[in-house]
């Protein structure tokens, strides 16, 4: 499978649950927002035909750095892509940060490496 990755930033905006805490690089709602992050930017560098072909997965993640004045986390894993018509899986390292929003009811991710 050709690699099609360009660094890049990307950034998602998500509705946070009642907790004003920063999630974990591994929650389940971070984790999902990285995948959002990765699907929209193949559908930019392909179009939306070819990038339905893909899915996701993101795995060996580690938190590499928390800020102790904002609780932002700064994380690392490995970004899986399967291609449906091949079965293929490419595996990319990617960096991504989780900060909340100064009124605590959002946060963002921004994933670097796509």
């Amino acid at each position: 499978m050709k690699r099609i990755f360009i660094p890049l930033v990307f950034s998602v905006l998500a509705v946070s649950g009642c907790s004003p805490t920063v999630p974990k690089c591994g929650d389940e709602e971070v984790t999902d927002l990285v995948k959002q992050i990765a699907d929209e930017e193949m559908n930019n560098q392909l179009g939306a035909e070819l990038a339905e072909l893909f899915s996701y997965d993101v795995g060996a993640i580690r938190t590499t750095a928390t800020n102790e004045q904002t609780g932002a986390h700064e994380c690392a894993a490995e970004l899986s892509i399967t291609a449906s018509n091949t079965g293929m899986t490419n595996k990319a390292p990617i960096t991504y940060t989780v900060e909340m929003t100064d009124d605590g009811e959002q946060f963002y991710v921004n994933v670097f490496g796509l």
